[in-house]
């Protein structure tokens, strides 16, 4: 996966300010992890959870992460 990001004051304006996973807003400070494959932004905490869930497709269009994972 590539690396988490934090997300900053200049990114909320964007149309996509929401997890998918968890459905709550970015927020200044926020770590935020892009799923790799499809590029999906998650709150980098929500997507490890979902990741050690054993689910390895994008919780927002079902791409597979084609890697292994190592969380």
């Amino acid at each position: 996966l590539p690396p988490a990001v934090s997300f900053g004051e200049d990114q909320t304006k964007d149309s996509h300010c929401d997890c998918p996973i968890c459905l709550e807003e970015f927020k200044h400070g926020d770590f935020i992890q892009p799923f790799g494959v499809c590029a999906h932004q998650f709150h980098s905490s929500c997507l490890k959870s979902w990741l050690l869930s054993q689910k390895t497709s994008c919780p927002l269009c079902r791409v597979e992460l084609l890697i292994p994972i190592t969380v």
